[in-house]
């Protein structure tokens, strides 16, 4: 009798063993300083900080790139061994650009780029399929700041994004890593099903950088029904010194992935 039920526990410890764990991913939304001298003095501190928090994944919003200099989103990139795809509305020819840039550790396989109109200046939005252990997932980039800040420009762009997401999301687990100018309430309703981690109604948290006036700033925002919200944290950089004042860069929000991998492929958006 011990035997068998040594045996049947043997049996129950593989069974659990074979069951699927739920990926867990780790986002980072983040701004850098200016290209200057503040820049060139911290970049190796950012740097390091971003590696001892070893996101899967880093946005890097407003990134300004000039002709004479290297690109700091994928100086980034390079230093912590990521892959860097820099989107922009900008011509490459162009002296100075600007836009938004993805860094990776995981494989990407497929990408795609959009235009996000909401006035005469349109904005960039970016697209890439990551491989996270068995699952796929998208991870969707844009900075909805028109120039004509108004809730119709704004919806303007909420509607394109959409629309973008319904046809290329093909029923995978997506998110949002963007910077918006809408208050939050607006931006929840604009992106129907996608919930904000920095400002979760649910959860009072701190803030990782203080938004102007109403606007929402800086976050991730995941499907409710393909995430679960695990954590989020501020990324700031300390001061080196006791008299200056740390800076602070963005965002990190930790997701596990909560839809079975076979649902992921048969639903649609």
């Amino acid at each position: 009798m011990l035997r068998w039920g040594c045996f049947g526990l043997l049996v129950l410890s593989f069974s659990a063993l074979a069951q699927p764990v739920a990926p867990v991913i780790k986002v980072a939304s983040v701004r850098l300083p200016p290209v200057s001298e503040s820049w060139m003095n911290d970049r190796e501190r950012i740097a390091t900080l971003l590696a001892d928090l070893r996101p899967d994944v880093i946005v890097v919003q407003d990134v300004q790139q000039v002709s004479d200099a290297s690109n700091p989103a994928c100086w980034l990139g390079g230093k912590l061994r990521y892959s860097c795809d820099f989107v922009s509305a900008d011509r490459p020819s162009q002296a100075q650009r600007r836009g938004n840039a993805i860094l990776t550790r995981l494989s990407t396989l497929e990408d795609g780029i959009t235009l996000l109109h909401g006035d005469d200046s349109p904005s960039i939005a970016g697209m890439q399929r990551l491989q996270l252990q068995r699952a796929q997932l998208n991870i969707y980039t844009a900075r909805m700041r028109p120039a004509d800040n108004t809730t119709i420009a704004r919806g303007h762009q909420a509607a394109d994004l959409r629309t973008w997401m319904d046809a290329t999301g093909e029923g995978l687990p997506s998110l949002v890593v963007g910077d918006f100018s809408a208050p939050t309430d607006e931006l929840v309703r604009q992106l129907p099903g996608f919930q904000p981690a920095r400002r979760n109604p649910s959860v009072r948290r701190p803030e990782p950088r203080p938004a102007e006036s109403n606007e929402h700033g800086m976050d991730v925002l995941y499907q409710v029904r393909s995430f679960a919200d695990i954590k989020q944290q501020a990324i700031v950089l300390p001061a080196e010194a006791a008299s200056l004042a740390s800076t602070p860069l963005g965002m990190m929000a930790t997701l596990r992935i909560t839809r079975a991998f076979d649902e992921a492929s048969s639903d649609t958006p």
